[in-house]
């Protein structure tokens, strides 16, 4: 197995995308989100961890990190408009996502396909 060298576009969007997700973090624990019922919070902090293990593999140059993210943004607005949270917080995760994505695309044939 040859070792693929990671683009520098990836390494700055990786973090700056790991930076957000650890950000979202927070807001499974304000009062809003614990009012919308027992299970809401649970729901929020796995799609925040499987988004964060993304973007590990992701660094780690793997496509199944791109796989990934791209299930994990689709759950996240699915789940977002069943909670109707449409705040600015849900239009900007749409938008850095989508564009994250495209660079997480361009590259993703010289990903690595194992594990």
């Amino acid at each position: 197995m040859a070792l693929v060298q990671r683009p520098k576009s990836i390494s700055i969007i990786t973090v700056i995308a790991i930076v957000l997700v650890l950000l979202a973090f927070p807001m499974l624990f304000t009062p809003s989100i614990k009012r919308m019922g027992d299970f809401v919070p649970m729901i929020l902090g796995i799609i925040i961890t499987l988004q964060f293990v993304s973007l590990i593999g992701i660094w780690h140059m793997k496509q199944w990190g791109v796989q990934l993210f791209i299930i994990m943004f689709c759950v996240r607005v699915i789940t977002f408009m069943f909670l109707d949270l449409y705040t600015f917080r849900f239009f900007f995760n749409i938008f850095y996502s989508i564009l994250f994505l495209i660079f997480f695309l361009i590259h993703y044939r010289k990903m690595d396909t194992n594990l």
